[in-house]
């Protein structure tokens, strides 16, 4: 009995070992068979998206022709309209990446991935929102450039002057502006800077005036200063011939009257700003001297209180004036003192002599 259940038990175990084992032939050969299924589903729709691989490839290369066409048409416009060709570029390279992108999502959609497309899109919006405000001043710099670019509001060489620096332009960039003043510095502005500031520019009008400020004294003859002003202005081998000369009577200060000159001149020309400044002056100081018109000094009169001058002496100095202003003070005290004596004195004795009168003439 014992023997006839260990036999019965042990053809249990290996009844359940094969079905097992069928089972998982069963499951094994389950999953071969989906994973075939799927490989064919996938061949098949492989093989009938042929003709759109076909024409999404096509349509990428139009794509990059069409868009090489265009940016070397963009570049010889945009060298026509701005002077930066660092800008010529930048635009020629959107245009081009803009166009590349166009055919990349148009060929998305022709294999039907029309999902990728939306989240690609969504994507670089983040991307670049993000960038946007991680670099503000970058792209500020940046359109800044763009747009002094096609204003133009000077050009290389110009004379401008921004943010208190004034100097000659060297180069726009799409970032900065490169100064270099007259001691020779490279000055480097954000353009930023320079587009949202005053901007002077010396050499579009293509004149620049030179004043020059004198004051001459208030004995001389007006009519004649202007005249002599007027003649010295005049000789000046740079004037301009286009515009008269200017000299005005400005106002009266504390030792001179005013008087400022304006000359018109070339700019830019064959003479220096500097250069003419200097000639003007000296022109006028030379026709002044020969008109015997004098050029004041500035008068000050300046009032500094005793104690101060006391401060300022030194220590046995300032003894010896405490000493003899004591003496004087003793002195002042016994002619005061003695005064009174004297002033009795001459009562009684004008007394005396009053009656000795009366007498007299009774």
């Amino acid at each position: 009995m014992t023997k006839q259940a260990a036999k019965d038990q042990t053809q249990q175990v290996q009844q359940s070992d094969v079905d097992s084992a069928m089972a998982q032939a069963d499951t094994f050969s389950g999953i071969i068979d989906v994973i075939l299924n799927k490989l064919g589903s996938w061949w098949q729709s492989t093989v009938e998206m042929i003709p759109n691989f076909a024409v999404a490839i096509l349509v990428m290369i139009g794509t990059f022709i069409l868009a090489s066409i265009l940016g070397r048409f963009l570049q010889r416009f945009a060298g026509r309209v701005v002077d930066s060709e660092a800008l010529a570029n930048l635009l020629t390279a959107i245009l081009k990446t803009a166009l590349i992108c166009i055919g990349f999502f148009a060929s998305l959609s022709l294999l039907s991935l029309d999902k990728t497309v939306t989240s690609l899109l969504a994507g670089l919006g983040i991307v670049g929102l993000a960038i946007g405000f991680a670099f503000q001043d970058v792209a500020a710099n940046f359109l800044a450039g763009v747009f002094m670019s096609m204003r133009k509001p000077f050009k290389p060489d110009d004379l401008v002057r921004s943010k208190g620096y004034l100097g000659f332009v060297k180069s726009l960039n799409l970032r900065n502006t490169v100064i270099e003043n007259f001691t020779g510095q490279r000055i480097i502005i954000p353009n930023k800077e320079v587009f949202q500031s005053p901007l002077e520019n010396y050499s579009v009008t293509e004149y620049r005036r030179v004043d020059v400020d004198v004051g001459v004294s208030y004995d001389s003859d007006l009519a004649q200063v202007e005249q002599v002003l007027r003649d010295a202005a005049d000789g000046l081998s740079w004037r301009t011939e286009d515009k008269e000369v200017s000299v005005w009577c400005l106002k009266f200060d504390a030792s001179a009257i005013s008087w400022k000159v304006g000359v018109w001149m070339k700019y830019p020309g064959d003479t220096v700003y500097y250069d003419a400044k200097h000639e003007a002056h000296l022109a006028i100081k030379k026709a002044l001297d020969e008109a015997d018109i004098i050029i004041p000094l500035p008068i000050r009169t300046l009032h500094i209180p005793d104690r101060t001058i006391d401060r300022l002496l030194p220590h046995e100095q300032q003894h010896d004036k405490e000493r003899d202003k004591e003496k004087s003070n003793d002195f002042d005290q016994n002619h005061r003192s003695d005064r009174p004596r004297q002033e009795g004195s001459d009562r009684d004795s004008t007394g005396d002599s009053g009656d000795g009168d009366e007498d007299g003439e009774s």
